[in-house]
């Protein structure tokens, strides 16, 4: 059994040390969460945090005030240091009318086996405001954690929001990713990034849906899908221009190795005649040449991939 110290400094140390952040000054504002217990919390002026525990997980509204534009970025941590259990994390974000912020969401689960952790994330950028939400995912070697993140985001005028979504340390599980985002604001702008390494027997579902109603609205999607062993992954992506100047972009590269099965479905869709959405796909293989290069300088050949997946990954 741990308790509150114990929890929060194992917690820390793998959200650390897997992205490099800090937790804990006083000049940044942080939560912590084990299971459904919030460990720590520090705000600064400009930022609200209203949060309270569940069931099986907390629920959070967090909003950043009208004009304010944090220097440093908030960094979350969800986790549980148990080998199975669930967690649900229900989370809100308001960012009003020209407020910037910098996101860094921890996902730390490094013994789950048999585990559920679900997210229902609701996020809303006011006209000129900005956000940037980095999504890192952390897991054992073992086990077979199911992983169920589901956000649903809308941009008012001239807003900008990029998310990015990592998981490639530890197994992937079973993952199912669905983000819908509606940039209804006129010049409003998206850019999402999923990066996630599957391997044995892991499953891995990307479903990013960027819908550009407003005019001159802007958006690219990517995906980045490396999978080795038995792993198979989807990757579902559409982009539908729906207002004059709408421009999209979906760009999406599969990597498979061993007898991994990829399956890449970018759609493009113009339901305004003056919306331009284009699309590329990839799927393929690391070629032999540069892992027997690796493999010549004394790594084993699975260094070899994971070096070269590294790199494909950043």
């Amino acid at each position: 059994m741990f308790d509150v110290a114990s929890e929060y400094k194992a917690l820390v140390e793998v959200a650390e040390r897997s992205s490099g952040a800090h937790f804990g000054s006083p000049d940044t504002v942080s939560v912590v969460v084990h299971g459904n217990k919030v460990l720590s919390s520090l705000v600064l002026p400009g930022v609200v945090i209203d949060a309270e525990e569940t069931q099986d997980g907390i629920r959070a509204l967090i909003t950043v005030q009208e004009g304010v534009k944090l220097a440093k970025p908030v960094h979350i941590c969800f986790g549980h240091l148990g080998r199975e259990g669930r967690q649900t994390i229900d989370t809100k974000i308001r960012m009003r009318r020209g407020s910037q912020a910098v996101f860094l969401a921890h996902c730390v689960f490094p013994n789950a086996e048999e585990f559920l952790h679900q997210m229902e994330g609701e996020i809303h950028l006011e006209e000129g405001s900005s956000l940037t939400y980095n999504e890192v995912h952390v897991h054992g070697p073992e086990g077979m954690i199911v992983v169920r993140p589901k956000t649903n985001v809308v941009l008012e005028d001239k807003a900008i929001y990029r998310g990015d979504f990592t998981l490639v340390e530890g197994r992937v599980g079973d993952l199912s990713i669905d983000i819908y985002v509606d940039a209804k604001g006129v010049g409003s702008s998206v850019e999402i990034t999923s990066k996630v390494y599957g391997k044995m027997d892991d499953r891995c579902l990307v479903q990013d849906v960027v819908k550009l109603s407003g005019r001159d609205s802007t958006a690219l999607v990517k995906a980045r899908v490396v999978l080795k062993d038995r792993s198979t992954g989807t990757f579902y992506g559409t982009i539908d221009g729906a207002a004059p100047g709408a421009r999209g972009h979906v760009d999406c590269t599969e990597i498979v190795q061993g007898e991994a099965v990829a399956e890449a479905s970018p759609v493009v869709r113009a339901s305004h005649a003056e919306a331009e959405i284009t699309h590329e796909a990839a799927i393929g293989r690391i070629a032999d040449d540069k892992i027997a290069g690796l493999m010549a300088k004394g790594l084993t050949e699975d260094e070899a991939v994971d070096f070269i997946v590294s790199g494909l990954l950043k």
